[in-house]
């Protein structure tokens, strides 16, 4: 008989199309091979719309959703600091999928707990190995976010919620049996004070299904940029927003013909006012298949301000040979050479002027092309890493037998 794994989340983990989503597909099916897994999981945005398809593509022992939308919003910030230990923590709850959950796991042998904000529906009394898998260092992000903000108070806000999410963080970490994180997230998390006995080493990935894809021509391209990953995510929106802002004029005044596509789900109102505002620029919404965007771009842009771990997008466009354009920021947890394998900038200028290279030097594209590619076929694959993920829970259960 299979041992029992109940996974927790914070989506549907599907469709496999950008950031934390990936991983958590490719986890999850992964794992189900060796465990008979049940899903906890508060339906976001679209989820619904592609609850059936997941449920097709992966036949799990049980499956319990509920939708849960409380946005991002002053008030909700408000009621989080009566009700829960953070705000992502108020917004992903449901009492009752609390108690599925709780139902759950009587039977269990193993939780996996994906994403920090859904630690609360692991109960106090839990009897087996809980396992937190980190996709990020979450106070980083907050911290880090403090240092863009516009204005004084939402300074303010950013600092007392960094400060919530560093308290609930380090407790639910040394309260885990194992932490899952980035080596990067590690050295985060440690100076926070959770115990470094704690950790397992994991990586985020993507989408490695474009390496098998025949390798993107310049001469088919067009002076178009791509833009994937989900809009609802702060850091997200805020690297797009400075991107339209400080970037974009500098690009469409050397290249008028230059276009963007932004692909991606949950784009609130300031975004798309944005991109209205912004003369060649789409907003697609959520695409099925995005091998038509690939093909018909030179370059793939992330621009990130703030935000910690390692950034998925970046990886999934490694794999299908699109040059990227990001920052710093951009490229934390992956070891990329500058203007080799990556276009690193953190001004608008320096972003204006790479980007600005790609879309004219055919030489200098096939290069970044080629080299990025054969640095994600050799160094980023999953199938190794997530096994070694199932032979460490295996041990971890051994031991608590």
């Amino acid at each position: 008989m299979r041992q029992r794994l109940v996974f927790i989340t914070n989506q549907l983990p599907y469709p496999p199309q950008s950031g934390g989503v990936i991983k958590s597909w490719r986890f999850i099916r992964h794992l189900a091979q060796s465990f008979d897994v049940t899903l906890i999981a508060p339906l976001k945005g679209e989820d619904k719309k592609h609850l059936d398809a997941f449920k097709q593509a992966l036949p799990l022992a049980a499956i319990h959703t509920v939708p849960v939308e409380r946005p991002r919003t002053a008030m909700n910030f408000l009621k989080s600091l009566l009700a829960s230990p953070t705000l992502n923590v108020y917004r992903n709850t449901d009492s009752a999928l609390m108690k599925a959950s709780a139902t759950a796991l009587k039977n269990a042998d193993l939780v996996l707990v994906d994403h920090l904000e859904v630690f609360p529906y692991v109960p106090e009394n839990i009897q087996v190995p809980v396992v937190l898998h980190q996709h990020n260092a979450e106070y980083v992000m907050w911290e880090r976010s403090r240092t863009v903000a516009k204005n004084v108070a939402e300074r303010a806000v950013l600092e007392i919620e960094a400060r919530r999410v560093k308290r609930f963080e380090v407790k639910a970490c040394n309260r885990a049996d194992m932490v899952m994180a980035a080596p990067n997230d590690q050295e985060e998390l440690a100076k926070a004070g959770v115990s470094p006995g704690k950790f397992h080493t994991t990586y985020h990935l993507g989408d490695d299904s474009g390496l098998e894809a025949p390798a993107l021509q310049f001469d088919e391209a067009k002076d178009n940029l791509l833009y994937v990953g989900t809009l609802s995510w702060p850091a997200n929106a805020d690297g797009l927003l400075w991107f339209l802002s400080e970037v974009w004029p500098l690009l469409k005044k050397k290249h008028p013909a230059l276009t963007l596509d932004i692909i991606g789900r949950g784009a609130d109102e300031g975004l798309q006012q944005a991109v209205a505002r912004s003369e060649g620029t789409v907003l697609r919404g959520f695409v099925d298949d995005l091998e038509p965007y690939y093909r018909k771009s030179k370059v793939f842009i992330a621009p990130l301000r703030f935000g910690s771990g390692t950034k998925v997008k970046v990886i999934t466009a490694l794999y299908r040979g699109l040059p990227c354009a990001t920052t710093t920021i951009g490229v934390e947890g992956l070891d990329l050479l500058p203007d080799k394998e990556i276009m690193l900038a953190d001004d608008s200028q320096g972003t204006a002027n790479g980007i600005g290279t790609l879309l004219t030097d055919r030489s200098a594209w096939e290069s970044m092309r080629d080299a990025s590619r054969a640095k994600a076929r050799k160094d980023l694959g999953w199938n190794s890493m997530l096994e070694d993920h199932v032979i460490a829970l295996r041990r971890l259960l051994q031991k608590g037998s």
